[in-house]
C-alpha cells in the first residue's frame, strides 16, 4: 500500500505539483516570517552588544515605571563622575549622550533624513576604551565649532571635510566645521542606518541642552576586579533616582526594547502565513476528495482483494505526507527568498527594514516541517476516512460515485452547529473582556476559522441555486458553450462550493481589512475636520519631533497663535474602575498650552470650561475616560511621570472631540516641571493672515532654518494620514494576496481534475461537432461562474466581519462605518480575472485531447 500510494502520486505529476504548491507558499511565508524576525533580532542584538562594548556598568536615571520603550530615563548630574571614579576597582568613567533629533544639513541645503533609524547627536569620549565611535578619516572634533559625522551619512550626502555646515540641535540651528568621519562599532558598522553627529563633551552638553548633566555614565573596571563588589560600592555612592545596570543587563534590556517591535511584526507575518495555510488546507482536502472520488473502482478492487480500511487510509495519508515533505523542503528555500521579498515590500510601501543576515534556525526548520506536513496530513484525514469506508463491492457499481455523493441530511445540522459556535467565539472575542491582546486574537482567529469551516459545510446547499442564478446570462451571450458552462457549474454543488471556498476565505479577509481601513479613514477625517480648527499642522520628519526653539520663533514672528503638543506616558494612581475597585493606569498623556488651545482646536467641552484653567494643577479629560473611572469636575488624580515626579491634578473640563490628542491633557507649564523634553511633537498654527498663500510663506520663512519641519494645511495633513492608511491597506492586501493566489491554484487544480473526470464526455462533445475554441470557452466561463460565486460570498462575509469588528472598536477610534465601493468592485473584477486565468491550462489541455481516445476512456 505504501508503494501504491507513492506510485499513484508520481503517476499524476501535474496534480502533485499543483497540490504541493499550495502548501509550499504557506510554508515559505512561515519561514520568511521567522527569518525576517530573527534577522532583525541578530541585527539589533549586535547593536546592543556594540553599545555596551568596553564598559562593565552603566549608570543612568531610573524610570519610575515602564521600560525604555515608554520613556527616556532622566539625566544624571555631571559631578557624579568624580564619585564613581573614586570607587575602588573603577578604571574609567565618562558621561555620554544619545539624543535623537539632531539633524545635519549638507552643502546642498538638504537635511539628513532616515526612515526609522534615529538622527542622533552624541559625544566622543576621551577614553577610547569605552567609546563606541571609531575615527575613520580626518580628526576628532574639539571645541564649540567642530563636529564629526558617521561615514554612511558622509557618503550619502553632500559633505566635505573642512567645510562649514548647519546642524539643527535641540537648542536650535548651529554652524559647525566638519573635522572627521567616524563609525559606530568596529570593524563592522553597527549603526543600522542611523545618522550620528558627534561633538566633544562640553559642546554636546551645550548644544543638546543638558547643561551640567549626562544621559548616562559608562564605567570600565580594572582587569581582575570583583564585579559584584564594585557594583555594590557604586550603588552606595549613587543618589536617589539613579541606578546601575551591568553590561549584560543593558544588552538584554536594549534587545527587549526592540522586541516590542520585532515580536508584533513576526506575529502579524505569521498570521498572514496561517491564513495562507488555512486556505491551502481546503484546496488539499478538495483535491483528495475529487481524486478519491475518481478512484472509487480502484479502491473497491483493493478492498476486494484483501486491503483493510486501515491500509486504504494509510495509502491516502502516505500521499499527503509525501506532498507535505516536498512542500516543506521547497518552502524552506522559497522562505529565504521570501524574507528578501518582505524587505522589498516594506521598502516600497513603508519604512524599510535594516539590512542584515538571513539566519535559518533549527526552530524555523522544525516549524516548516510541522506546518508543511501537519496541515497537509490534517487536510487529507477526512478524504482518507471516506476512502476507507468504501465497500469492496459497492464501489464496483457504475452508479456508486454519484449516489455516494448525494445530499447528507446531517450537513445542515453540522453546518448550523459550527456556524453558531464560530459566531459565538467571534462575538466573545470582539465584545468580551480579556487580560491582554494575545488571548483575544487567538479567540478571534478560532472563531473566524470555525465560521469559514461552517460556510464550507453549508455552501453546497445553496451553491447550485446561486451559481445557476449568476450564470443565467451565459446561454444568451455564448450560446451552447455558455449553456454547457452553466450546466457544468451547477450539476455538482459540492465540488463548486469546495472549489470556491478558498477564494471566499481570501476575499472575505481582504474585504474586511478594506472596510476597516476605509472606516478608519472616514472616522479620522470627520474627527479631524471638526476638532482641529488651526490653519497649519507642523510636524517633523524625525522621530524626535521639532526643537522647541522652532515654536518660540514662530510665536515671536507674530504670525498668529502657535500651540505645541507633546506626548508622553504617565501613570495614574488612585483611580476607580466602573466596578468601584481601585486601579492604576499607564496611558498616553498630552501636554499643551491650554490658554491657546481654543484658538487651534474645538474640544467640544461638555462639563467645566477652559476659562480660568489652572496650568499648574488642571486636567482635561475625555468623556470616555471620565465614564470609565467615574471622574467629574473637581475630582483629583495623581499623575506619575517617568522622571519619578508626581503631581496631583484636578479635573477642570470634560471634552468629547479627539483628533491629535489623547484622553488626558495637562498644561505645558506643568509638563516643563517634570520633563526635560527638548522637542515638540506637533505644532498647530492659527494665523492672523487672511491670505492663505501669504500665511504659508510667512510660516515657511520662519522655519527655513528647520528643514526637517513639514508644514501642511489641514487638508494636506488629513490627506497624508489617509495616504498612510491606504499604504497599510495595500501592504495587507499584498500579503493576503497570497491566499488569493492559493485560491487561483485551487481552481486550476479542480478544473484540471474535472476535465480528467469528464474525458469521455468531452470526447463525445468533440465527436458531435464541438470545436476546440468552443470547448475552451465552455471551461473558461465555468471557471468564471465558480469564481464569481466565491467572490460574492467572500464579499458578503468580509462586509459582515468588517462591520462586526468596527462595532467592537471604541467610537473614538472608528465611529463611522464606510464601505469602499471602488475597492469592492476591483476585488470582484479581479476574481473574475482569476477565474479566466485559472481556466487557461485546463481549457488548453481539454482542447488537445485525442477525440477517439477520449471516447474510449472508461
Amino acid at each position: 500500500m505504501l508503494r501504491l500510494g507513492l506510485k499513484s502520486l508520481l503517476a499524476n505529476k501535474i496534480r502533485f505539483a499543483l497540490t504541493a504548491s499550495t502548501i509550499t507558499i504557506g510554508v515559505a511565508f512561515v519561514v520568511a516570517a521567522f527569518v525576517t524576525a530573527d534577522s532583525l533580532r541578530d541585527t539589533f542584538g549586535d547593536l546592543a552588544e556594540d553599545i555596551n562594548t568596553g564598559t562593565e556598568f552603566t549608570i543612568r536615571g531610573q524610570l519610575a515605571f515602564g521600560d525604555l520603550t515608554e520613556g527616556d530615563p532622566p539625566p544624571v548630574p555631571e559631578n557624579l563622575v568624580e564619585s564613581v571614579l573614586a570607587v575602588e576597582g573603577v578604571a574609567a568613567a565618562e558621561g555620554g549622550f544619545f539624543v535623537d533629533g539632531v539633524v545635519p544639513v549638507d552643502g546642498s541645503g538638504v537635511a539628513v533624513t532616515t526612515f526609522g533609524p534615529p538622527v542622533a547627536g552624541a559625544n566622543w569620549t576621551v577614553d577610547e576604551t569605552i567609546s563606541q565611535f571609531f575615527l575613520i578619516t580626518g580628526e576628532r572634533p574639539v571645541g564649540m565649532t567642530e563636529f564629526a559625522l558617521d561615514v554612511g551619512t558622509f557618503a550619502d550626502y553632500d559633505f566635505e571635510l573642512g567645510e562649514h555646515y548647519e546642524v539643527i540641535t535641540p537648542t536650535g540651528p548651529r554652524t559647525f566645521t566638519l573635522t572627521g568621519t567616524m563609525q559606530f562599532g568596529f570593524p563592522d558598522n553597527a549603526g543600522v542606518g542611523a545618522t550620528f553627529s558627534i561633538f566633544d563633551k562640553e559642546t554636546a552638553q551645550e548644544v543638546l541642552g543638558y547643561g551640567d548633566e549626562f544621559d548616562q555614565i559608562g564605567v570600565r573596571v580594572e582587569p581582575g576586579a570583583d564585579l559584584a563588589a564594585v557594583e555594590q560600592q557604586l550603588s552606595a555612592v549613587l543618589p536617589d533616582g539613579v541606578e546601575i545596570i551591568s553590561a549584560s543587563d543593558a544588552t538584554e534590556e536594549f534587545s527587549d526594547a526592540f522586541e516590542t517591535f520585532i515580536g508584533p511584526l513576526q506575529t502579524i507575518l505569521l498570521a498572514f502565513a496561517f491564513v495562507v495555510l488555512f486556505v491551502s488546507a481546503f484546496i488539499i482536502s478538495n483535491t483528495f476528495n475529487i481524486v478519491l472520488g475518481q478512484r472509487v473502482r480502484e479502491l473497491s478492487l483493493l478492498r476486494a482483494v484483501g486491503a483493510t480500511p486501515r491500509q486504504v487510509r494509510r495509502s491516502v495519508l502516505t500521499e499527503s505526507f509525501a506532498i507535505g515533505v516536498v512542500a516543506s523542503v521547497v518552502g524552506l528555500g522559497l522562505g529565504m527568498a521570501g524574507a528578501l521579498g518582505i524587505r522589498a515590500i516594506f521598502s516600497t510601501f513603508a519604512e524599510g527594514l535594516p539590512a542584515g543576515s538571513l539566519p535559518l534556525s533549527l526552530r524555523t526548520v522544525i516549524w516548516a516541517a510541522v506546518v508543511g506536513v501537519g496541515f497537509t496530513v490534517m487536510a487529507s484525514l477526512v478524504p482518507a476516512i471516506k476512502a476507507s469506508r468504501i465497500s469492496p463491492m459497492a464501489g464496483l457499481h457504475d452508479e456508486y460515485a454519484s449516489t455516494s455523493r448525494q445530499g447528507n441530511v446531517m450537513r445542515p445540522v453540522v453546518g448550523a452547529v459550527l456556524l453558531a459556535a464560530g459566531l459565538a467565539l467571534t462575538g466573545w472575542a470582539l465584545f468580551g473582556d480579556f487580560d491582554s491582546a494575545t488571548p483575544q486574537l487567538i479567540t478571534l482567529a478560532a472563531g473566524g476559522a470555525i465560521v469559514f469551516i461552517a460556510v464550507a459545510v453549508l455552501s453546497p446547499l445553496v451553491a447550485g441555486a446561486i451559481v445557476g442564478a449568476i450564470s443565467r446570462p451565459l446561454p444568451g451571450l455564448l450560446g451552447t458553450p455558455g449553456q454547457l458552462a452553466r450546466n457544468n457549474s451547477i450539476r455538482n454543488p459540492r465540488r463548486t462550493a469546495a472549489t470556491a471556498v478558498a477564494l471566499t476565505i481570501g476575499l472575505s479577509l481582504v474585504t474586511m481589512v478594506a472596510v476597516m481601513a476605509e472606516s478608519l479613514k472616514v472616522s479620522f477625517g470627520e474627527r479631524f475636520s471638526t476638532a482641529v480648527t488651526a490653519d497649519f499642522v507642523i510636524t517633523a520628519n524625525t522621530q524626535a519631533g521639532l526643537p522647541k526653539p522652532a515654536g518660540s520663533e514662530l510665536r515671536a514672528a507674530g504670525i498668529g497663535t502657535v500651540v505645541a503638543f507633546d506626548f508622553d506616558r504617565v501613570e495614574l494612581t488612585g483611580l476607580r474602575d466602573v466596578d468601584g475597585f481601585v486601579t492604576e493606569l499607564i496611558t498616553d498623556m498630552t501636554a499643551v498650552d491650554v490658554a491657546g488651545l481654543g484658538e487651534v482646536a474645538d474640544l467640544d467641552i461638555t462639563a467645566g470650561s477652559l476659562g480660568g484653567f489652572d496650568p499648574a494643577a488642571g486636567l482635561l479629560i475625555h468623556e470616555d475616560a471620565a465614564a470609565d473611572y467615574g471622574l467629574d469636575i473637581g475630582d483629583e488624580v495623581v499623575l506619575g511621570f517617568v522622571s519619578g515626579d508626581s503631581r496631583v491634578v484636578s479635573v477642570e473640563a470634560v471634552f468629547t472631540r479627539n483628533a491629535l490628542w489623547s484622553n488626558w491633557i495637562i498644561d505645558q507649564s506643568l509638563y516643563a516641571e517634570v520633563s526635560t523634553a527638548s522637542f515638540d511633537d506637533i505644532l498647530l498654527v492659527a494665523t492672523t493672515i487672511d491670505d492663505p498663500e501669504a500665511a504659508r510663506a510667512s510660516v515657511d520663512q520662519v522655519l527655513e532654518t528647520y528643514p526637517q519641519a513639514d508644514v501642511d494645511d489641514r487638508q494636506e495633513f488629513q490627506a497624508g494620514i489617509e495616504s498612510n492608511l491606504d499604504t497599510v491597506l495595500v501592504i495587507s492586501t499584498v500579503f493576503l494576496g497570497f491566499a488569493l493566489l492559493i485560491a487561483l491554484i485551487g481552481i486550476v487544480n479542480t478544473l484540471t481534475l474535472s476535465v480528467f473526470e469528464r474525458t469521455r464526455e468531452i470526447g463525445l462533445m468533440r465527436a458531435v461537432g464541438m470545436t476546440g475554441r468552443q470547448l475552451r470557452r465552455m471551461i473558461r466561463w465555468e471557471a468564471v461562474a465558480v469564481a464569481l460565486y466565491g467572490a460574492l460570498v467572500g464579499l458578503v462575509l468580509g462586509l459582515a466581519f468588517g462591520i462586526a469588528t468596527i462595532a467592537a472598536i471604541p467610537d473614538d477610534i472608528i465611529g463611522t462605518v464606510a464601505v469602499p465601493i471602488v475597492w469592492l468592485v476591483v476585488f470582484l473584477v479581479l476574481s473574475l480575472v482569476f477565474g479566466l486565468i485559472a481556466a487557461l491550462f485546463p481549457a488548453f489541455r481539454a482542447s488537445r485531447m485525442n477525440v477517439l481516445a477520449a471516447i474510449a476512456d472508461e
